[in-house]
């Protein structure tokens, strides 16, 4: 088995905004000491994101961080830590809490992660299925020494309420849009606000959902959910859910 560090690095169009984009993925295999950093290649959607800003400066940037961090004839021999690299990025580009994990031998973890939390600079056809990121998930959570339940809960009613996982006394629900109509996931949604809302004082309810569109219908979906619960895109979701049970 390899012990693996990574860091996603997200850029803000401005230094004290909230939203983001997901834009390169840094790695450290601590057991082998191999190192990789990839980076997104669908700069019109990181111009959608910030039409102000120069792609071919951001191109040159990230291609400098792979430079720096992956191993080349003049750094081969230098020590490596993940940690202290990450911290001095604290403007537009910043890199997310680091994470480690195991991984087996034989795992592809470099392109799987990459996929993951760089999902929309993939082809759809190229993208993780859903078992797939619910394995990567499941094994991101694991990493810290918090303690997995049953998802299955009983509500006021002694009804059956499911979530995809509870962690200590976080619970996640994962609302998928791939190919999905948002409108027909209304009622759905309303469904589970009212679960959360009734659950509230027993656990902290995370929604996690995997589209970044902006369609009416699935900002209502995220309003309704909202209201009532903590709610993120999947990518900042981990980082948040880690953060609640480290």
């Amino acid at each position: 088995m390899y012990q693996v560090e990574y860091s996603a690095l997200k850029y803000y169009n401005n230094v004290i905004s909230e939203e983001c984009l997901y834009i390169g993925m840094l790695f450290h295999n601590r057991t082998t000491g191999k190192r990789d950093f990839r980076y997104i290649s669908n700069f019109k959607r990181f111009q959608s994101f910030d039409d102000e800003a120069d792609a071919d400066f951001v191109k040159l940037y990230l291609a400098g961080i792979k430079q720096q961090v992956e191993e080349n004839i003049f750094n081969y021999n230098n020590p490596f830590s993940i940690s202290e690299f990450t911290r001095i990025y604290v403007n537009e580009f910043r890199f997310s809490d680091v994470t480690s994990i195991e991984v087996s031998e034989d795992e592809n973890y470099v392109d799987n992660l990459t996929k993951m939390y760089l999902k929309f600079d993939f082809n759809k056809s190229k993208r993780l299925s859903q078992s797939e990121e619910r394995k990567y998930i499941r094994k991101i959570l694991s990493s810290t020494n918090a303690t997995f339940s049953v998802p299955k809960i009983t509500g006021i009613y002694n009804e059956n309420v499911n979530f995809d996982y509870i962690i200590g006394d976080v619970a996640i629900k994962l609302f998928s849009f791939k190919e999905k109509n948002a409108a027909k996931l209304i009622p759905t949604a309303k469904q589970w606000a009212f679960s959360a809302e009734e659950l509230k004082n027993r656990y902290k309810i995370v929604f996690l959902y995997d589209d970044d569109g902006d369609t009416p219908p699935l900002k209502i979906v995220l309003e309704i959910l909202k209201k009532h619960a903590a709610v993120y895109q999947l990518q900042d979701g981990l980082d948040y859910v880690l953060r609640q049970i480290s």
